[in-house]
């Protein structure tokens, strides 16, 4: 019996041994974020390891760290690793080791200096005009990125939806066209890595690597040199983040690092987001109407983000902060902003504004009124959450400019939308626009009409906002009756090889693309040298069907702004004996040639208005 017991005992010690010779060690083969900071106020760090044979694995740290290991999925796929950085580690390259039933692996991390926050991470206000770029379609700058060859997709102008060659050295050779131009800031969409072996996301909100640029649109290195260079020229740079959804494609849809990481992955059809933003906001909506926004994928196929499992939520904080950090940007809009649950906003603003109290974002939110818009705007707590959100994108009155100025519209519509701006903690802080990348092109909407386009952006430019200009627009691109991506997403004329007109020189800009352009060249600088225009009080003067006239207020000076349809009344008399103006006080017109206005008696007289009359004091009230 003993030698039979004792044969039992080997035949199990050598089951054993040869069992762990066939597990695997622990391979690591992405790390997310793969560096952090010194001193940074995010402490402890998620770190999340994607390999194999990580489920039940330990994390080995190197002087410096402290690791916990949080959660490891049941694939052995993924491990959540926290780092709790000592205040005295320095920065350098550290190695760490993953240590499972089959061996140890290992893998690097780095800790960094950060950037000097001099001249970045600034934030912005209504002291500045931000300009939206499509990287893919406004210049190519590095033809050699264009078709990498390991995506088996080649750049195609031919093709609307495919890409087309531009990137963010074509943006970085072009920003000198932009300083002239007079916009002090640059936002560009999404350039998250969206492209796979053989697709291609041009717009960029498909993401297939939170952690990579595009490759067609450059590497990192390009983003930063980009930022670099517009911060020398005094150009800040706003970047577009995604928190809500990635595309269908990310290697996390068919195999997530939690069973919670999306809503829904299991569900058949998907759960489809149908945009109910009041919801959001209604104190009487059910819970299943508010589910649907909260929790549906966009369109029905991009993969709606958890945000409730602590796990996610720490992933997408984590990353905005890399990215602000990595590329010294100075503010960001946030896609999709309301379909994602309010309490996560508080934390992910918080730990933004803990570590760069200047940065800014600007969500998209596209309510169609101010009373459901208002509700998402951070400095009061509503329903116990309070979003921090310093700035949202204003579609109640974009859409109200676009049916008042591109359709004919009562301008009486003008004075209605800006008297909700009550309903704001700080409506100066909105932004202001005529279109974006999403719509028509607001001359399409103008039926081609310049004049209508001209007025639409003067109201821009002059209105108590935050300004923003979509690319192409100072050029009169679009047409009277494309609607399409072929017009919406157009490549700018002289970005590309071969463009027979470049409009990015004055030779290149003739007939309405360069009446456009001058015009709002010269308000735009004009703009930057007239604080009224940027901060100044606003004073609605007149509203009427076919008129609306606003004085501009500042400690220095007046600014009065009188938009007329050629069907107004002529001459116009513009009553201020309200607004203590000294009689006599003389406004000086921003058009060349026009004559003065003069207080007089109590009115401003205008004998021959014109569309668009802009006019200036350098004057303060009397009190």
């Amino acid at each position: 019996m003993e030698n039979l017991a004792g044969s039992v005992n080997l035949r199990w010690l050598l089951l054993c041994l040869v069992e762990a010779s066939l597990v695997a060690a622990p391979s690591v083969t992405k790390v997310e974020p793969p560096n952090w900071w010194v001193h940074h106020t995010r402490n402890p760090i998620q770190v999340l390891l994607t390999g194999s044979e990580l489920n039940g694995a330990a994390v080995a740290a190197p002087k410096g760290f402290r690791v916990e290991v949080r959660k490891t999925s049941d694939n052995g796929h993924y491990l959540f690793a926290y780092f709790t950085i000592d205040p005295t580690t320095k920065a350098g390259v550290y190695r760490f080791a993953v240590k499972g039933a089959g061996g140890t692996g290992t893998f690097p991390f780095s800790l960094d200096a950060p950037l000097d926050p001099k001249g970045r991470f600034q934030g912005f206000s209504p002291d500045d005009v931000i300009y939206l770029i499509m990287p893919d379609r406004f210049a190519n700058g590095d033809a050699s990125n264009d078709s990498p060859p390991d995506l088996g997709r080649a750049a195609d102008r031919t093709v609307v939806g495919a890409t087309h060659g531009g990137d963010l050295r074509g943006i970085r050779d072009h920003l000198g066209y932009l300083k002239d131009l007079g916009v002090t800031g640059v936002w560009m969409t999404p350039i998250y890595r969206n492209s796979l072996p053989g697709l291609s996301s041009y717009h960029g909100y498909s993401a297939v690597d939170f952690y990579a640029v595009e490759p067609r649109f450059g590497t990192m290195g390009d983003f930063r040199d980009l930022v670099d260079a517009a911060h020398r020229l005094g150009l800040k740079v706003v970047q577009d983040q995604v928190a809500n959804h990635s595309g269908p494609r990310h290697p996390f849809v068919p195999d997530p690092p939690t069973p919670t990481w999306w809503h829904d992955l299991a569900r058949q059809p998907k759960l489809r987001n149908n945009f109910d933003i009041a919801a959001l906001a209604d104190p009487y909506a059910r819970p299943k109407r508010r589910q649907i926004p909260l929790d549906g994928w966009f369109a029905g196929i991009l993969p709606d983000f958890n945000q409730s499992d602590p796990l996610v939520s720490d992933y997408l904080i984590q990353n905005a902060l890399w990215w602000i950090g990595m590329s010294g940007i100075d503010g960001v809009r946030q896609d999709t902003y309301p379909y994602v649950d309010r309490p996560f906003w508080e934390k992910w603003q918080s730990a933004i504004d803990r570590q760069y109290p200047d940065f800014v974002v600007t969500g998209e939110i596209t309510a169609a009124t101010p009373a459901v818009l208002s509700f998402f705007q951070g400095g009061i707590r509503r329903y116990g959450v309070d979003t921090k959100l310093k700035s949202i994108l204003d579609f109640p009155l974009e859409s109200t400019l676009r049916k008042v100025f591109g359709q004919d519209a009562p301008m009486t519509g003008l004075a209605d939308i800006l008297a909700q701006d009550s309903l704001y903690q700080r409506p100066e802080e909105l932004v202001v626009f005529v279109g974006n990348h999403d719509q028509p092109r607001f001359l399409t909407v103008a039926g081609g009409n310049v004049s209508k386009l001209l007025m639409a952006q003067t109201f821009v430019l002059t209105t108590r906002r935050i300004p923003h200009l979509y690319y192409g627009d100072e050029i009169a691109m679009g047409t009277g009756t494309d609607r399409t991506d072929r017009s919406i997403r157009a490549d700018f004329p002289g970005g590309f090889p071969g463009d027979p007109v470049n409009a990015f020189l004055s030779e290149g800009r003739t007939g309405d693309a360069a009446t456009v352009f001058n015009w709002m060249r010269n308000l735009l600088h004009f703009r930057l040298d007239h604080p009224a225009l940027r901060r100044g009080d606003l004073v609605e003067l007149s509203a009427g069907k076919d008129q609306y006239i606003y004085l501009r207020s500042s400690p220095e000076e007046q600014v009065l702004v009188v938009l007329t349809r050629s069907t107004a009344a002529k001459p116009v008399e513009v009553e201020v004996d309200d607004l203590h103006l000294a009689e006599g006080l003389r406004f000086k017109s921003f058009s060349q040639g026009r004559p003065d206005a003069v207080v007089t008696q109590g009115k401003l007289v205008l004998q021959d208005p014109r569309d668009i009359d802009i006019y200036w004091a350098q004057a303060p009230h009397e009190f």
